[in-house]
């Protein structure tokens, strides 16, 4: 993705030499979003900016430029940058864009890593002789074996045995497959091996993903939109994040981006109370874990905010303001996601996989009245937010005001005795000029002047 917003900024900073600017841009934004405003500008222009970065920061948001950007980008680096700005990059995308080379270029690239040193170039070797070991000639296909060997290690299948989940050795009917954090070209091979359409996979792995559910060749697909917090950024720790779970075929598979706790917990079997793993039941009983979270990271959320703010009664500083508008956004993130989950359970009530009776009616009456509990929380939360940043702001501008009324009565208090002696200054005749205690009475009034305005402004409350 190509933003051009800020693209006649970032040409009028390289044009005038003030890298700077770009440089701290590149620095305190997410390496994914600088990519985007930066993919916009020609290679040279990316060039010259990605040149003043440390090496790991420059990976990082190179990994997140769209293909095409990246393979101009790499004609402009010399054969030691090259290697150094390929080995660093993330190992899914680093992976994603050595496939995009022939094989000539890869051997290439494998010879250029060869002759570097550290322990990114060697890790880079070893990925390229791991992708030219993996590649198949053109037009063979791989055997229904083959593929259920490819997959065998990104997949984790659990069943049930006595109430309890157990990770089992191979896939069989009414079992739970749960996949993590799958690369893009494992996604043809899982497609192909349970026979759901592939972009059931992508769209679990989508983190812009909204709550939904869709049926096609006999699978159906429920995304749910889960919160996770992410120890990795302090500026934006909760966020949420999509969980695909698709039934085909008497199999129940769960996809995520990442291993996260909701799913840990009935592995683990801190989930008690389940009487099946592929059933409708248990999609609801994830969904209801998932609403318990949302409520524990909103009081986590409002604690902070009340840190915060004893924080910013005692001194009003722009790093806690932040702070709040940060809290706000996860808020924002957090009401969205809710409500798209309640348009889901809305269209999966009237689904025909789920008939409501017995006990799973009474779990989905909870989870409604959980999942408008988690929403009335967040806008609550929401709205207070907004109204201390409002307050604080005030506050802000009314501190900002009585500053400077204050020092412009000072100013004006220091300019009365100022003015009469630049007045005195004046090479003319002036009153008092021959008298012996003329300096003193020019003093005292000035002295008065000043204490008059003094008064004046105590009066008036400036002071």
């Amino acid at each position: 993705m190509k933003n051009p917003l800020l693209v006649p900024e970032f040409r009028e900073m390289i044009d005038s030499g003030d890298l700077e600017q770009v440089k701290d841009f590149c620095m305190t934004t997410p390496p994914a979003v600088v990519a985007d405003f930066l993919g916009a500008l020609t290679p040279e222009e990316n060039k010259k900016i990605l040149s003043t970065l440390s090496r790991d920061r420059r990976s990082r948001i190179f990994s997140y430029y769209d293909d095409d950007v990246k393979l101009s980008i790499i004609q402009l680096f010399d054969d030691g940058e090259l290697v150094d700005l390929i080995a660093r990059m993330h190992d899914e995308e680093q992976l994603h864009f050595l496939t995009l080379f022939p094989a000539a270029k890869q051997k290439e690239m494998r010879d250029l890593a060869a002759r570097s040193r550290g322990k990114e170039a060697a890790e880079l070797v070893a990925a390229i002789d791991q992708l030219i070991k993996h590649e198949m000639p053109a037009g063979e296909a791989m055997t229904p074996d083959e593929i259920a060997a490819e997959i065998q290690p990104l997949i984790n299948v659990y069943g049930l045995a006595k109430g309890a989940i157990r990770k089992i050795g191979r896939i069989e009917k009414d079992c739970w497959i749960n996949i993590v954090n799958p690369t893009r070209d494992d996604l043809p091979l899982l497609a192909s091996y349970f026979k759901i359409p592939l972009d059931f996979l992508t769209a679990s792995l989508d983190i812009d993903e909204t709550a939904r559910i869709e049926t096609e060749d006999n699978a159906t697909l429920i995304i749910i939109k889960i919160p996770y917090f992410d120890e990795q950024n302090p500026d934006l720790p909760y966020v949420t994040l999509p969980i695909g779970i698709i039934r085909t075929g008497g199999l129940l598979i769960t996809v995520c981006q990442k291993d996260e706790m909701i799913l840990r917990d009935f592995i683990e079997g801190r989930i008690k109370n389940i009487t099946t793993i592929n059933g409708v039941k248990f999609i609801l009983q994830i969904i209801m874990k998932s609403l318990m979270l949302y409520l524990q990271y909103l009081k986590q959320i409002n604690n902070a905010a009340n840190m915060i703010q004893k924080k910013l009664e005692q001194e009003s500083k722009n790093k806690q303001l932040i702070k709040l508008m940060n809290l706000e956004k996860c808020l924002v993130y957090f009401t969205t996601s809710l409500r798209t989950s309640e348009l889901m359970l809305e269209r999966l009530q009237k689904h025909n996989i789920v008939i409501l009776k017995g006990e799973i009616e009474d779990l989905y009456e909870d989870i409604v009245i959980e999942i408008r509990q988690a929403l009335e929380m967040a806008n609550v939360y929401s709205d207070i937010l907004s109204g201390m940043m409002d307050a604080f702001a005030s506050i802000i501008s009314n501190n900002l005001n009585i500053t400077i009324k204050f020092l412009t009565s000072m100013t004006i208090i220091l300019i009365i005795p100022g003015t009469i002696g630049t007045f005195y200054g004046m090479n003319v005749k002036l009153p008092l000029q021959g008298h012996p205690q003329g300096f003193l009475f020019i003093i005292l009034i000035s002295i008065v002047l000043s204490i008059a305005a003094v008064l004046v402004f105590i009066r008036k409350r400036w002071l």
